[in-house]
């Protein structure tokens, strides 16, 4: 055996002994089913990686074994001794087929030992002879199948894992095609949506790319790839990600800047202009600390106190917004024209406030208040859009004002 040989066998030695479960059974048909492997295929043989750099080899290795350790641990689920295995095509996937399948499932179910446990909770049930949308419904994913979508599961081809191939029929069940649905899911890349605004949003993207003379908005250019892309990680940086992981130095809180957005009444070309505006207002075109310090216009604290209201499972509280960009996020959470008022906020006259609701860890700006700080009189209350607030809110807000002796028009 040559240096590179030998070297290639103890890497993967070392890679299996790592995988190895801990627990007696599990650990059992672990060794087992490794046994067979390199007795039946050279998917473990140092041979097989005679062309792949190291890196390859750790890669692709480690991903293949640790499928089969998660394989050990359902052997309670096993119908087949790992010794009779005769491997046919891709060898996790026959061994798969041969360990536990019952009936016969897709091809790209098979991959479920590659992706999360609820992956593997609905291949198993599909192998138990569990309809593919009972299997999903069971799994623990916050994802359903119609009827419609459930055939198409049943017969999706073998491109995606479990979960983007749920995606990928849900697609096909509301009118995209093949093509388009693998836009979308590979636009996805992983992206994690709740289940009612992922349709929601899958509704508009199909409606989106099939726009054609026909329809209202025939003078709208479709999507391309990359803009399907730009669109969904808009979507998942406004509504999902923490605010400083989205703008860095800029802001120093984890709450989403649009936790509450949605797709409800709005068309491609109105997600447009959303998107172009939201990005106009905060954009500051600053790329370091020191530069934003010098270009973002601070101003100082008016000394009206901050209130914290609770009301059942709510928290109402009155936040001063003390620079141009939180200025400007304001404005584009609540589409009006606040940015505007830096030049106010500096010279003194006025002091921008906004009452802000907080249910677990969603916040959102309910209505914004400009106090004009030498009379002590609160002159603007605007909700979003330049809608007047409701009662509640302004009970809310009278009690503020009489706590820091201010007048209401």
């Amino acid at each position: 055996m040559t240096t590179k040989s030998a070297g290639r066998r103890d890497l993967l030695d070392r890679v299996i002994r790592a995988h190895r479960p801990t627990a007696g059974i599990a650990s059992l048909h672990y060794n087992q089913m490794i046994e067979s492997v390199r007795a039946n295929s050279s998917m473990l043989s140092p041979r097989s990686f005679r062309c792949r750099s190291r890196t390859q080899l750790n890669r692709s290795t480690d991903r293949r074994v640790r499928a089969i350790s998660r394989m050990a641990m359902f052997s309670d689920s096993m119908i087949r001794s790992p010794y009779s295995w005769i491997p046919q095509g891709e060898p996790v996937h026959s061994l798969s087929k041969h360990l536990f399948a019952q009936f016969d499932v897709p091809e790209f179910a098979h991959r479920a030992w590659f992706g999360e446990i609820e992956e593997i909770k609905i291949l198993l049930d599909m192998a138990r002879g569990i309809s593919p949308r009972k299997a999903v419904a069971n799994s623990g994913l916050d994802s359903r199948l119609s009827k419609k979508a459930a055939h198409c599961f049943a017969n999706a081809p073998d491109r995606f894992g479990v979960f983007n191939t749920i995606r990928w029929a849900q697609a096909i069940a509301l009118g995209a095609s093949e093509r388009l649905a693998d836009r979308i899911v590979k636009a996805c890349n992983g992206l994690q949506f709740e289940e009612d605004f992922w349709l929601e949003m899958l509704r508009f993207l199909i409606y989106a790319c099939n726009v054609s003379p026909g329809n209202r908005e025939r003078s709208v250019v479709p999507p391309d790839e990359q803009e399907l892309g730009e669109i969904i990680n808009f979507v998942w940086q406004q509504k999902y990600v923490g605010a400083s992981n989205v703008l860095g130095f800029r802001v120093h809180h984890d709450v989403p800047l649009q936790p509450n957005l949605t797709f409800r009444g709005r068309t491609l070309r109105t997600f447009r202009r959303h998107m172009r505006n939201w990005r106009n207002e905060i954009d500051l075109p600053i790329r370091t600390p020191i530069e934003f310090a010098v270009r973002n216009r601070i101003w100082q604290p008016s000394g009206f106190e901050t209130t914290t209201f609770r009301q059942s499972e709510a928290e109402w509280k009155l936040v001063e917004l003390l620079d141009l960009l939180q200025l400007r996020i304001e404005g584009g959470k609540m589409r009006h024209c606040v940015g505007r008022y830096a030049g106010a906020c500096l010279s003194g006259r006025s002091s921008i406030w906004s009452l802000r609701k907080s249910v677990g860890s969603v916040e959102q700006s309910v209505v914004t208040i400009e106090v004009w700080r030498q009379c002590r009189r609160i002159v603007q209350m605007k909700a979003r859009r330049n809608a007047e607030p409701t009662e509640g809110s302004i009970a809310l807000i009278r009690r503020w004002a009489k706590l820091n002796d201010l007048q209401m028009d």
